[in-house]
């Protein structure tokens, strides 16, 4: 049997322990509730008021157990450990957000470190301040808006839960705020510079040794110019992507090109420019176990086998080092407006400034394609209102011809 010490107290038959912590004044109180032992601090420093205290508090919570009301106290850590453990059941379940995963992250690695003993009902405006700069000494440097914007999202679905337990009143809830740097114009390719690089693809493969590094840039090739016409994301988006996930229709007498593509903001079906097709026909005629399936039986047959992969039925994840290597040597690697160097994420940035200038496709239906917001399409294309508006501005209808620009892609 546990041995107790001296100045331990016993109340409701043994229920419920009194006792005091070595240098504290004020006297804690313990029992188990359902297999889980409770601690709590009276506050009191008197024993007759902290007895009292422990044996209310440890009726309500038989009370809250005998209810189905979660055991668990007002301290952050508690609250927001049964917000992450919401967040899985329905990460787990297929009908979270991805993003959750996010949150997740951000409460285990920042907001229960900094906030976790303390009680959901006493963080307040001057705590979340003195969060933000121990955030910024962590981080060694001050955060991104879109990483604020991920923490206070966070933040909120603790309170959320906090709020949904009867913890705290929402009108009490602290107000946000997000004071971060904002991103930075990302990285694309101009009209010019697209079509310089589609022109020097070809010559560029002629060049490299036989065998997979060859290989390595037939596929690459392809990769990009498909990026480059559906919007999808690198990584996970196409590598997802296999053959059963493309398919071709017709209306009123045209054909088209869909993907189901499944990543970062879960599932979504996207409309694909017309050349995209010649780019999978040559992935097709490439690979070695289906080329003799023709094409459109191919996707009639729903093949579950991924679409961006070397001859010999390989899945590469070194593209990304290809493509910095072509870009390098013919001189593209950095984006002049930006001063950044470009990554196969330029592709779909090039994407979404096509189709806002060249195609005039309105930010809703881009936002729906690229499976962004379309504060995100607004936030980072900003830039380009101007030239959206410039028939409005200038009061002429101006039409663009796509015939060099059709050409190009026919010739990628």
């Amino acid at each position: 049997m546990r041995q107790l010490r001296d100045d331990t107290h016993i109340l409701l038959d043994g229920a419920v322990r009194v006792y005091r912590r070595v240098r504290s004044r004020r006297w804690q109180a313990a029992f188990t509730i359902d297999g889980h032992t409770v601690r709590i601090s009276t506050g009191k420093r008197d024993l007759e008021e902290a007895k009292e205290y422990a044996g209310d508090a440890y009726l309500e919570y038989k009370f809250r157990h005998k209810n189905d009301l979660p055991i668990v106290t007002k301290k952050f850590s508690d609250v927001a450990r049964l917000a992450i453990l919401d967040m899985r059941k329905q990460l787990n379940a297929g009908l979270g957000k991805k993003v959750y995963k996010d949150y997740i992250v951000c409460i285990e690695s920042y907001l229960i470190p900094f906030f976790g003993s303390q009680h959901v009902t006493s963080i307040d405006y001057q705590k979340i301040q003195d969060f933000y700069e121990w955030r910024r000494i962590k981080m060694g440097r001050e955060p991104k808006a879109s990483t604020l914007n991920t923490h206070n999202s966070a933040m909120n679905r603790v309170f959320d839960e906090a709020v949904a337990r009867g913890f705290l009143a929402h009108k009490n809830v602290p107000l946000l705020v997000n004071k971060g740097e904002k991103s930075e114009r990302r990285p694309d390719f101009t009209r010019e510079e697209y079509a310089t690089m589609i022109r020097k693809l070809p010559s560029w493969i002629t060049q490299g040794k036989k065998g997979k590094p060859t290989d390595m840039r037939h596929l690459m090739r392809d990769y990009v110019l498909i990026l480059a016409n559906t919007g999808m994301r690198h990584g996970t988006e196409a590598l997802n992507l296999r053959w059963k996930h493309v398919t071709l229709f017709e209306d009123k007498g045209l054909q088209y090109l869909e993907m189901s593509v499944s990543g970062k903001t879960g599932r979504r079906d996207i409309i694909c420019r017309s050349g995209t097709i010649n780019y999978l026909k040559r992935i097709h005629e490439r690979s070695e176990d289906i080329k003799h399936i023709p094409f459109e039986q191919l996707l009639k047959n729903k093949v579950d086998l991924p679409v961006f992969r070397l001859p010999d039925g390989t899945v590469s994840k070194n593209l990304h080092q290809t493509f910095r290597a072509f870009v390098t040597e013919t001189g593209l690697i950095t984006c002049p407006r930006t001063a950044q160097n470009r990554t196969l994420y330029s592709l779909r940035h090039t994407y979404a400034t096509f189709s806002l200038l060249n195609d005039g496709m309105d930010i809703h239906a881009l936002a729906v394609q690229m499976g962004t917001s379309i504060g995100m399409i607004e936030r980072h294309y900003s830039h380009l209102t101007p030239r959206l508006k410039k028939d409005m501005l200038t009061g002429k209808r101006y039409e663009l011809s796509y015939a060099e620009y059709q050409a190009q892609q026919a010739s990628g």
